[in-house]
């Protein structure tokens, strides 16, 4: 297939190393450095947005308050293209298909995959071995729609699962934004109770405040574009956190010792 990636920073660079070996694949940047390093690493840039087009598929991989000006911008253009984003919130772009999409053919294809660095210097071709690819209809996805996004998620090396709008960002609000924001929280709260953390730090703490490294602008927009599922998301855990510390002050070992079992075997589920 011919495929367009725009937006060449991690997920949009990664997909782009991982899908040329299969597919003539072209990218952009609106950032000339961006584009330039992903030239140089073997990635065919074109110098417009436009020129993403003619394509079978166009994948957008923008930031996220980009995500809807660029599929504007693509869907007066497709001309049959499929349009896929990786948006991490589908709330808006199921609306934006709803009142915007007529004549596109537009797919959620949301890889649940990332690291802290940014940047196209920090994509890696195997970042999406293994893991789960989100594929999220939207009212404008056809049969043949769905199928190149399947394809193109096999082919990143991904695990395709199918899920509505609502869902995804209900599981994705558990499982993405609730883990920055306890990062956040962790880090905010050890690093005023003890000014010397390297000093004091392990592999538990380091690994339990690795995303606090997120971007914040991307933190940022996680965190408010999906805000209704992550209050609910933030209120249940608190919930959690209020019997542990109830459990904890009374030294109420039956009640620490079902937390912790049902911790453990609920983490084993992952593999």
């Amino acid at each position: 297939m011919r495929v367009g990636v725009a937006g060449l920073g991690l997920i949009g660079g990664s997909l782009a190393l991982a899908l040329r070996a299969r597919h003539e694949v072209r990218g952009f940047d609106v950032d000339r450095d961006t584009r330039a390093a992903a030239a140089r690493g073997g990635v065919a840039v074109v110098e417009r947005s436009e020129d993403l087009l003619p394509a079978d598929a166009v994948i957008v991989a923008t930031p996220v308050a980009a995500v809807l000006p660029t599929l504007a911008m693509l869907v007066a253009r497709a001309d049959g293209a499929v349009l896929v984003d990786v948006a991490s919130v589908r709330g808006p772009v199921d609306g934006f298909a709803r009142e915007h999409g007529d004549g596109a053919r537009i797919v959620g294809m949301h890889p649940m995959a990332g690291r802290s660095a940014r940047g196209f210097a920090a994509a890696d071709p195997a970042l999406f071995v293994k893991r789960s690819f989100l594929i999220v209809p939207t009212v404008r996805s056809d049969a043949d729609a769905m199928r190149v996004a399947g394809t193109l998620a096999r082919d990143a090396g991904g695990v395709v699962t199918v899920c509505s709008a609502a869902e995804h960002d209900r599981i994705v609000a558990l499982t993405s934004a609730l883990p920055l924001a306890l990062a956040a929280a962790l880090s905010v709260a050890a690093s005023e109770a003890t000014p010397d953390l390297a000093a004091f730090s392990g592999p538990g703490y380091r690994d339990a405040t690795r995303l606090a490294e997120t971007a914040v602008d991307l933190g940022e927009a996680l965190l408010t574009a999906n805000s209704a599922n992550v209050v609910a998301a933030i209120a249940r855990l608190r919930a959690v956190l209020d019997e542990l510390e109830r459990a904890v002050a009374e030294r109420d070992s039956a009640a620490i010792r079902k937390i912790l079992e049902a911790a453990g075997s609920a983490r084993a589920l992952l593999g």
